[in-house]
């Protein structure tokens, strides 16, 4: 049985010191639940890269961190970017590729998120790769069309040794910081669809792959969403940046 995955997201926001915070309160909740360390989840934060170190050194729970994306060099005159051997480095062995919002502000396209995945998982790294359609995709019904462009061309090459350390996060563009949440029959319908695909390219070992949904989870949602059959847990936004919404997420796993 997989283990529920539940992913904190916290984007360009929290300061050092709003970090340590966070963590001092967090830590305590966990501290006194007992339940938790015996349950089967994993859970983990993406900082900004700036916060990453700060927020390793004042964890004392079994989070990881992860980042928010990488690059696909390593070393040389590639000012601005953040090598995987970098990550590696400050204990970071789980990153988020291909998010919505680095498409869009970062201009990223499938060749490039395809060599980003590439790279990472040929250096045993854990890749979070989020894919999901537009509202006008969705409008149009043409979200199966734009996920399985999306598998297609940004899983190309794909060792089949290598997906155990893939897990895909479906993220409806139209439900990310909208507060709109993707219905469970549409969750469910969407990532049987999704698991079609992987199929189609890894056959059974792409029951591997792990598959999170994201897009506006909270603590009033999650318990629902993760219930859904096919859903192997969640990449949560906003709520992850309070302790105790995160926690509580936690514990509905």
């Amino acid at each position: 049985m997989k283990k529920k995955i539940i992913f904190g997201n916290w984007k360009l926001n929290k300061t050092n010191e709003e970090i340590k915070s966070f963590c001092n309160v967090f830590n305590n909740l966990l501290k006194k639940d007992k339940n938790t360390s015996k349950t089967n989840v994993v859970y983990g934060i993406a900082p900004t890269f700036l916060g990453i170190n700060t927020f390793f050194l004042a964890n004392k729970t079994a989070a990881i961190v992860l980042a928010q994306n990488a690059s696909t060099k390593n070393f040389g005159p590639y000012t601005g970017e953040i090598s995987f051997e970098l990550l590696k480095n400050n204990h970071v062995n789980t990153v988020i590729i291909g998010h919505s919002e680095v498409k869009k502000n970062l201009f990223e396209t499938n060749k490039i998120i395809n060599k980003k995945i590439l790279t990472l998982l040929e250096n045993n790294m854990t890749v979070v790769f989020c894919i999901g359609e537009t509202l006008k995709d969705f409008e149009k019904n043409q979200t199966i069309a734009t996920l399985k462009k999306q598998i297609n061309e940004c899983l190309k090459n794909i060792n089949k040794n290598d997906i155990k350390n893939l897990i895909i996060s479906y993220e409806p563009i139209w439900a990310i910081n909208t507060g709109k949440t993707a219905t469970k029959e549409i969750i469910k319908k969407t990532i049987d669809n999704i698991k079609k695909i992987l199929f189609c390219i890894f056959k059974k070992d792409s029951q591997k792959i792990s598959i999170l949904y994201g897009g506006s989870v909270n603590e009033k949602n999650a318990k629902e969403i993760l219930n859904i059959n096919n859903v192997d847990g969640v990449l949560v936004g906003n709520a992850s940046l309070d302790p105790e919404n995160f926690y509580k997420i936690i514990t509905l796993a």
